[in-house]
Protein backbone atom coordinates (compact mmCIF):
# COMPACT_ATOMS: atom_id res chain seq x y z
CA UNK A 1 0.00 0.00 0.00
CA UNK A 2 1.19 3.17 -0.94
CA UNK A 3 0.27 6.87 -0.90
CA UNK A 4 0.59 9.64 -3.30
CA UNK A 5 -0.90 13.35 -3.99
CA UNK A 6 -2.94 13.95 -6.86
CA UNK A 7 -0.04 15.14 -9.12
CA UNK A 8 1.85 11.66 -8.16
CA UNK A 9 -0.68 9.98 -9.55
CA UNK A 10 0.14 8.04 -12.75
CA UNK A 11 -2.50 7.89 -15.43
CA UNK A 12 -2.60 4.35 -15.27
CA UNK A 13 -3.28 4.69 -11.41
CA UNK A 14 -5.61 7.38 -11.87
CA UNK A 15 -7.84 5.73 -14.37
CA UNK A 16 -7.13 2.41 -11.81
CA UNK A 17 -8.73 4.49 -8.78
CA UNK A 18 -11.61 5.81 -11.11
CA UNK A 19 -12.31 2.70 -12.43
CA UNK A 20 -12.68 0.69 -8.70
CA UNK A 21 -14.70 3.68 -7.69
CA UNK A 22 -17.22 2.90 -10.55
CA UNK A 23 -17.09 -0.52 -10.30
CA UNK A 24 -18.33 -0.64 -6.84
CA UNK A 25 -20.50 2.64 -5.91
CA UNK A 26 -21.99 3.35 -9.52
CA UNK A 27 -22.47 -0.46 -10.72
CA UNK A 28 -22.43 -2.56 -8.34
CA UNK A 29 -24.31 -0.60 -4.96
CA UNK A 30 -26.83 1.29 -8.62
CA UNK A 31 -25.52 4.39 -7.14
CA UNK A 32 -26.40 6.97 -9.20
CA UNK A 33 -24.20 10.30 -8.28
CA UNK A 34 -21.48 12.71 -9.53
CA UNK A 35 -18.17 10.32 -8.44
CA UNK A 36 -15.36 13.11 -10.08
CA UNK A 37 -16.48 15.70 -7.33
CA UNK A 38 -12.99 18.50 -8.33
CA UNK A 39 -11.96 16.76 -4.36
CA UNK A 40 -9.27 14.82 -5.84
CA UNK A 41 -7.00 17.02 -6.65
CA UNK A 42 -6.73 18.24 -2.93
CA UNK A 43 -6.74 14.25 -1.60
CA UNK A 44 -3.78 11.86 -0.43
CA UNK A 45 -4.43 8.91 -2.42
CA UNK A 46 -3.89 5.51 -1.18
CA UNK A 47 -3.77 2.81 -3.37
CA UNK A 48 -2.96 -1.43 -3.36
CA UNK A 49 -2.63 -3.36 -5.83
CA UNK A 50 -2.41 -7.12 -6.09
CA UNK A 51 0.42 -9.58 -7.91
CA UNK A 52 -1.68 -8.98 -11.20
CA UNK A 53 -1.28 -5.39 -11.02
CA UNK A 54 -5.22 -4.93 -10.15
CA UNK A 55 -6.03 -2.02 -8.24
CA UNK A 56 -7.92 -3.46 -5.15
CA UNK A 57 -7.94 -1.36 -2.21
CA UNK A 58 -8.60 2.55 -2.19
CA UNK A 59 -9.46 5.51 -0.01
CA UNK A 60 -8.61 9.33 -0.39
CA UNK A 61 -8.25 11.88 2.61
CA UNK A 62 -8.22 15.66 2.41
CA UNK A 63 -8.75 18.57 4.70
CA UNK A 64 -11.74 19.80 5.18
CA UNK A 65 -12.85 23.64 5.25
CA UNK A 66 -12.95 23.70 8.38
CA UNK A 67 -9.74 23.71 10.21
CA UNK A 68 -8.00 21.03 11.96
CA UNK A 69 -10.77 18.92 10.05
CA UNK A 70 -9.63 16.08 7.64
CA UNK A 71 -12.03 13.70 6.03
CA UNK A 72 -11.62 10.01 4.86
CA UNK A 73 -13.83 9.72 1.62
CA UNK A 74 -13.81 7.13 -0.93
CA UNK A 75 -13.54 3.93 0.87
CA UNK A 76 -13.16 1.08 -1.61
CA UNK A 77 -12.35 -2.43 -1.98
CA UNK A 78 -12.56 -5.05 -5.11
CA UNK A 79 -14.85 -7.89 -4.55
CA UNK A 80 -12.48 -10.48 -4.02
CA UNK A 81 -10.73 -9.02 -1.18
CA UNK A 82 -13.53 -7.82 1.02
CA UNK A 83 -12.95 -10.25 4.46
CA UNK A 84 -9.79 -10.53 4.43
CA UNK A 85 -8.94 -7.43 6.70
CA UNK A 86 -7.72 -4.84 4.20
CA UNK A 87 -10.25 -2.66 4.68
CA UNK A 88 -8.84 -2.45 8.73
CA UNK A 89 -5.38 -2.60 7.55
CA UNK A 90 -6.03 0.71 4.60
CA UNK A 91 -7.94 2.59 7.71
CA UNK A 92 -5.38 2.07 10.62
CA UNK A 93 -2.72 3.50 8.05
CA UNK A 94 -4.55 6.31 6.97
CA UNK A 95 -5.55 6.83 10.60
CA UNK A 96 -1.39 6.98 11.50
CA UNK A 97 -0.71 8.38 8.77
CA UNK A 98 -3.53 11.40 9.76
CA UNK A 99 -2.45 11.71 13.40
CA UNK A 100 1.52 12.02 12.17
CA UNK A 101 0.88 14.75 9.81
CA UNK A 102 -2.41 16.65 11.88
CA UNK A 103 -1.89 15.45 15.56
CA UNK A 104 -4.85 18.01 16.55
CA UNK A 105 -6.85 17.01 13.47
CA UNK A 106 -10.48 16.32 14.10
CA UNK A 107 -10.76 13.05 11.48
CA UNK A 108 -14.32 12.22 10.37
CA UNK A 109 -15.95 10.56 7.26
CA UNK A 110 -19.53 9.50 6.19
CA UNK A 111 -19.96 6.01 6.30
CA UNK A 112 -22.86 3.61 4.56
CA UNK A 113 -24.91 2.41 7.69
CA UNK A 114 -24.47 -1.01 6.56
CA UNK A 115 -20.46 -0.48 7.34
CA UNK A 116 -20.44 1.60 10.50
CA UNK A 117 -19.90 -1.06 12.41
CA UNK A 118 -16.79 -1.57 10.94
CA UNK A 119 -15.86 1.75 11.49
CA UNK A 120 -17.02 1.71 14.95
CA UNK A 121 -14.61 -0.84 15.60
CA UNK A 122 -11.58 0.97 14.57
CA UNK A 123 -12.62 4.07 16.71
CA UNK A 124 -14.86 5.91 15.01
CA UNK A 125 -18.31 6.73 16.73
CA UNK A 126 -21.52 8.09 14.81
CA UNK A 127 -22.96 11.97 15.05
CA UNK A 128 -25.92 13.27 13.54
CA UNK A 129 -28.98 12.24 11.84
CA UNK A 130 -29.02 9.00 9.13
CA UNK A 131 -29.67 10.57 5.26
CA UNK A 132 -29.51 9.42 1.92
CA UNK A 133 -26.72 9.96 -0.46
CA UNK A 134 -26.95 8.55 -3.80
CA UNK A 135 -29.72 6.06 -2.54
CA UNK A 136 -27.78 4.88 -0.32
CA UNK A 137 -28.33 5.14 3.54
CA UNK A 138 -25.51 7.27 5.39
CA UNK A 139 -24.47 8.54 8.78
CA UNK A 140 -21.50 11.07 9.74
CA UNK A 141 -18.95 9.25 11.97
CA UNK A 142 -15.78 10.98 13.70
CA UNK A 143 -12.40 9.55 14.96
CA UNK A 144 -12.51 9.19 18.79
CA UNK A 145 -9.21 6.34 18.89
CA UNK A 146 -9.29 2.88 19.84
Amino acid sequence: MYTKTFEQLTKDELYALLTLRQQVFVIEQQSIYLDLDNLDQQAIHYLDFDEKGELHCYARYRQTEIANEVKIERVVLSKHYRGLGKGKQLINTMLADILQANPNARTKLSSQVDASEFYQKLGFFEFGEVYDDGGIMHVDMVYQGD
